[in-house]
């Protein structure tokens, strides 16, 4: 199969959580501004020089600011298969939107002061009214899968549709474990944070809530860096590729 690099890179606290207060601590601030520089930021000389971000819905929601698709009556057909679009630009936004439910309001979006192009990966469920919201906007859409996402179609898609082949991997846990299960992570980008809020409701940094096999998974580790206020950088392969 032909297909992109995908790093998981994200930043965790130090039990392994992707999401909490733990991020407002101060200790953190310099593991998320490296998260953000070798992620993001082409001038950083660890930068990854990613072409895109895959990311789940529920992370979507947050780009979108939790607002609902403005759903209108279909007047015009709406065309099976691909809608293939603002081939070439400098980066993508991939959302993994299996519903269609993220309410974008422009098809672009930004993080860490870097723009990218909005790119919506759908299944077949998703309704032609979703779609027609989409095409209005001007948001490329891929259809991969009838009910659930086919991670392998989807990047095969992503890699002979849009060239791509150097990803970023963010979240949430249930996006990253079904990467990580279907022996898709090429490698893990670990930014450690010297800090922990205990908040149960955290979003852990995999979740096999979806797919429903948990089971373990073992990791080699490549490098290992101690940073600027306790911060580690830790690198792994998966030993499932």
């Amino acid at each position: 199969m032909t297909r992109p690099k995908i790093t998981l890179h994200i930043f965790t606290s130090m039990d392994g959580k992707i999401t909490g207060s733990f991020a407002n601590a101060p200790e953190c601030k310099p593991a998320a501004e490296l998260f953000k520089s070798i992620g993001f930021q082409e001038n950083h000389p660890a930068s990854f020089h990613f072409q895109g971000w895959l990311y789940g819905s529920s992370t979507g929601e947050e780009f979108t600011n939790h607002a609902k698709p403005e759903l209108r009556e279909v007047t015009a057909e709406v065309t099976e298969g691909d809608h293939i679009i603002n081939l070439g630009k400098e980066k993508y936004f991939i959302a993994f939107d299996r519903t269609g439910k993220l309410g974008w309001q422009d098809n672009t979006t930004s993080y860490a002061d870097v723009e990218a192009h909005v790119l919506e990966i759908l299944t077949e469920q998703v309704t032609d009214q979703y779609k027609a919201f989409l095409i209005k906007k001007e948001i490329p859409y891929l259809i991969a899968g009838k009910e659930t996402i086919d991670l392998e179609l989807v990047l095969e898609k992503l890699s002979t549709i849009y060239g791509l082949d150097n990803l970023l991997l963010g979240g949430g846990g249930v996006l990253n474990w079904s990467f990580l299960e279907a022996g898709l992570v090429d490698e893990v980008s670990l930014i450690v944070a010297p800090a922990v809020d205990g908040d149960p409701q955290d979003t852990a940094l995999f979740n096999s809530r979806f797919t429903g096999k948990p089971g373990p998974i073992g990791f080699t580790l490549n490098s290992a860096e101690v940073l600027e206020g306790g911060t580690l950088w830790l690198r792994y392969k998966p030993n499932t590729i």
